[in-house]
């Protein structure tokens, strides 16, 4: 039995319930809303395949920061139990809309994103550096952020959300607090962006630390 869904979590769903109540009718742009006990089932099924999985996106910004209205769950999944964990959910939820966008696998019926861990070294790192909350796995802090800066210098994301992953990541920063980050492995971590890119990085953290408008 996985322990309590994390606060922040929670709370997120609670909101979003709360604002579809209040906006019923509308069009509010959202997708499927999942409730605490089927969230709970996505995660037993990547445990029962004993596959590695980590919480990232906008629900692990929460559990950092503070909880937002969000719809999508997205997760890092070892990519070798990729194929089992989609048959997996697919014996829990049935249909599950599945969209190969390259990186991940969208499942739009359940708005699930599984991201290949396979795709890019961060998502490897983000699978070996993580810590528990509960029975819920989220990457350490360090990664987190590297993983906002490689999704806000991403040249194929909208950029309305390229802006708003480096809110995010200013955010993290300051709301932590740089004392209890790595910075050095933060830098080392960015530098698996692409060629150079550690450099790049500390000079957004140096434009964060003197409060300078950040840009990429």
């Amino acid at each position: 039995m996985l322990a309590a869904m994390p606060a922040s979590v929670r709370t997120s769903l609670r909101i979003l319930a709360t604002h579809r109540a209040l906006f019923s009718g509308r069009k509010t742009g959202w997708g499927v809303s999942m409730n605490e006990a089927e969230i709970i089932r996505v995660i037993q099924v990547f445990d029962a395949h004993q596959a590695r999985w980590a919480l990232v996106g906008a629900h692990a910004i929460g559990l950092l920061t503070e909880p937002r209205a969000t719809v999508d769950f997205d997760f890092i999944v070892e990519d070798r139990k990729l194929k089992a964990i989609l048959r997996g959910l697919t014996a829990e939820f049935g249909d599950l809309g599945e969209q190969d966008v390259g990186a991940a696998i969208r499942l739009t019926a359940i708005d699930v994103d599984l991201i290949r861990s396979t795709n890019h070294p961060l998502f490897r790192e983000a699978l070996e550096r993580v810590h528990e909350i509960g029975s819920w796995k989220v990457p350490r802090t360090e990664v987190i952020i590297a993983l906002k800066f490689l999704s806000a210098v991403n040249p194929w994301r909208n950029q309305d959300k390229r802006a708003q992953d480096l809110v995010d990541l200013r955010t993290i920063y300051h709301t932590v607090g740089s004392d209890q980050l790595d910075r050095e492995e933060m830098i080392k971590l960015a530098g698996m962006v692409y060629p150079h890119a550690d450099r790049e990085f500390r000079e957004l953290l140096e434009k964060i630390d003197r409060g300078d408008p950040i840009s990429l």
